[in-house]
């Protein structure tokens, strides 16, 4: 099991020449606005884009070989790297 601060420590580490380290997650989605939520989804090979953690708590990540930016709730994260998040 890993903590959040430690989970977003790991996101921001980086190979070789400032490179970010690719991790994975599984997250839930939820939108209050279209009132939609509940799948989960998985990210394979995923950098952070996000420098610093405002205070709505969500990260910007981006999966390798996309120019797609996706948001995800520091709270709707269930796994990083295989582990489960506390």
């Amino acid at each position: 099991m890993i903590k959040v601060d430690a989970m977003v420590r790991e996101m921001r580490k980086t190979v070789g020449l400032k490179q970010p380290k690719p991790f994975s997650i599984i997250y839930c989605t939820a939108s209050r606005k279209r009132k939609t939520g509940g799948q989960f989804r998985e990210l394979h090979k995923a950098i952070l884009l996000t420098k610093h953690i405002a205070e709505d708590r969500v990260l910007t990540l981006q999966p390798l070989g996309t120019n797609e930016a996706i948001s995800v709730h520091l709270d709707l994260i269930i796994y990083f790297n295989g582990q489960p998040v506390a």
